[in-house]
């Protein structure tokens, strides 16, 4: 399942910051993120998984990080 397609079911909006949305996440998976100007989900959601992993310091491992907290927030 692609970063849209959690997002998409988690129904978070657009303008929502990404630290206070998804607060599991590290600041391993965050400092990343906002360097590359990404800070919201609708940033986030406009990326690609390719793209992201175009991110310095920002891999597969923090990648499947991001998609768990995801999930977790589509749970609750």
């Amino acid at each position: 399942m692609t970063i849209a397609d959690l997002i998409a079911q988690t129904g978070l909006p657009a303008d929502a910051d990404i630290t206070a949305t998804l607060p599991g996440l590290t600041w391993h998976v965050t400092t990343p993120l906002k360097r590359a100007g990404i800070t919201t989900i609708g940033e986030l959601r406009a990326r690609s998984e390719a793209e992201l992993l175009e991110i310095p310091q920002f891999g597969q491992r923090r990648l499947d990080m991001l998609k768990a907290a995801l999930h977790r927030g589509e749970e609750r």
